[in-house]
């Protein structure tokens, strides 16, 4: 394992769709970029708008970063809880905050994850990409990658 992925993520949603959506853009060591969005409409996660989005999003920067065999993934986002549930500062209320939470927790086993905040729609060039990417996945047939 080696090297240090950056991942900006963010989260979408549409109420007149019953969508939820999730947007990444992966920065490797070189300077390339991936970019990752879908949308899923479960009816819980539904319950948890946008938020539904950004935890998927994180989730799967972390998956990327262990198939991918890096030691580090740094998670820029602007949704607060990303990190606040993860590091106990927020109590998870419901299943899906808990499972989120133990999911990036039992990950964390085999990567290091840091958090770093960023302020929404400051243009922030890859947060406005996460986020034009999150809006992007609306639109995808609804079906979310296995974690």
């Amino acid at each position: 394992m080696s090297g240090k992925l950056t991942a900006y993520v963010d989260g979408s949603f549409n109420p007149e769709i019953n969508r939820y959506a999730y947007g990444c853009v992966l920065i490797k060591e070189d300077g390339s970029i991936d970019e990752i969005s879908g949308c899923g409409n479960d009816p819980e996660a539904l319950k948890q708008r946008n938020v539904s989005g950004e935890m998927i999003a994180s989730m799967l920067s972390v998956q990327y970063a262990l198939k991918n065999n890096y030691e580090e993934v740094d998670i820029y986002y602007d949704y607060s809880g990303i990190e606040c549930w993860v590091t106990g500062a927020w109590k998870a209320k419901n299943e899906l905050t808990k499972s989120y939470r133990d999911w990036m927790n039992d990950k964390q086993k085999r990567v290091k994850i840091r958090f770093f905040k960023v302020e929404a729609h400051t243009n922030v060039k890859y947060n406005e990409l996460a986020d034009k990417l999150a809006k992007q996945g609306l639109e995808k047939e609804p079906g979310l990658p296995k974690l």
